[in-house]
């Protein structure tokens, strides 16, 4: 008897292209539906927006279906609960939500992947409806779920301890990264060029990828970037810093204005994928300095891109990193500063640091955590 798993595909809608869940949710179907070819003892179908309307997806074939569900153009509605409407008329046994939505009635098994549990621990300053129900997203699908996914041991141990989630509920399925796009190849001269040249960029330069809100800790890089300037007069170095503002970045806005001795803080906003893939294979060192993660794909990507990264000892970093970075302490901006001046000047440790990441970086691919999803998946379905 086939098994009959059903996908919630909102996040595939290309007006999520290059946020977190649109990467994990395309990396995950194209994964699974090659798993699954030629299988006949499961089938998968996918709610989706208009098929014009959806970026990356795998194409239909029969066992695994893509439904166009024009109930996804109520956005608000599809989230509070239209979703589980849609999903109930194709009667699966279990329905699958690559993010956390709120759960309200259960009328079949349900998994859900929730990434992280940063909403919770780290609210947005907002008393807004919909900071509220972004946090209740969150809350209700680790209560009301069969089955929770996660991306890392230690995002895992903070829904048991701070959610009282019990640890049977919940399966990791670590994260990866698009391994077509980060490799240690380099960059053409001419990319290189173009890309340096419109972001004001020069060699040699530490890289942060990331949106840029308190919890990423970017204020302390900036000033060990700028204590490491003041200790060598003989570095002429820059740091760029790639990604979004979010919220709470005023003072990183004050601090980045001020001078920094033979060198400048560059701000790129969200580079494209394309240029994102150059400015890691032409950095020097990659800084990772957050004070939570839930998982982190960044370092992973630098690591592939064969870049010697640095990074903070807390959260789910060294759960990431292994034994590939150069760890410090992310509220010692001492630490980090001298951390930074290491990576650029142990020529012995950069070699290390290159060759174990690039190791390391093999470790996480997307094939894998398609197919211990799919375990538990259907796991849950068989239960």
């Amino acid at each position: 008897m086939a098994q009959n798993i059903c996908v919630e595909g909102l996040f595939l809608h290309r007006r999520y292209l290059g946020s977190g869940v649109h990467g994990y949710t395309v990396s995950l179907l194209r994964q699974m539906e090659r798993l699954t070819a030629g299988e006949d003892e499961i089938s998968i179908r996918v709610l989706v927006p208009e098929l014009d309307q959806i970026d990356g997806a795998p194409s239909s074939r029969r066992g695994f279906e893509l439904i166009p569900t024009p109930a996804m153009r109520r956005k608000k509605l599809w989230r509070l609960g239209l979703f589980m409407w849609a999903a109930q008329r194709l009667r699966p046994d279990v329905l699958f939500l690559p993010f956390p939505f709120p759960i309200c009635v259960k009328p079949m098994r349900l998994a859900v992947t929730v990434h992280d549990i940063i909403p919770l621990l780290f609210p947005l300053p907002s008393r807004s409806p919909s900071a509220w129900a972004f946090r209740q997203s969150f809350s209700s699908s680790l209560r009301g779920a069969d089955l929770v996914l996660t991306n890392s041991e230690y995002s895992k141990r903070d829904m048991v301890s701070v959610c009282g989630i019990p640890p049977e509920r919940i399966i990791v399925t670590h994260f990866a990264f698009d391994r077509d796009a980060f490799k240690p190849d380099p960059a053409s001269p001419s990319d290189r060029e173009s890309i340096f040249a419109r972001y004001g960029i020069r060699d040699p330069y530490v890289l942060h990828v990331g949106n840029m809100e308190p919890r990423k800790n970017l204020v302390r890089l900036v000033q060990a970037y700028r204590l490491l300037g003041e200790r060598r007069k003989d570095f002429s170095l820059q740091l760029v810093l790639c990604g979004g503002q979010n919220w709470g970045c005023e003072e990183l806005s004050r601090v980045v204005r001020q001078p920094v001795p033979q060198g400048k803080v560059i701000l790129t906003g969200v580079a494209p994928a394309h240029e994102l893939a150059v400015l890691y294979r032409g950095a020097a060192g990659f800084a990772m300095p957050s004070l939570y993660e839930g998982f982190g794909v960044p370092p992973l990507e630098a690591m592939a891109s064969g870049v010697p990264v640095m990074c903070s000892n807390r959260s789910s970093l060294p759960e990431v990193a292994g034994d590939a970075a150069l760890y410090f302490d992310p509220e010692s901006v001492e630490q980090i500063s001298a951390a930074m001046e290491r990576l650029l000047t142990d020529s012995a440790l950069r070699e290390q640091l290159i060759e174990r990441g690039l190791r390391r970086a093999c470790q996480f691919s997307w094939e894998k955590c398609a197919a211990q999803t799919l375990f538990a998946l259907k796991a849950l379905s068989a239960s």
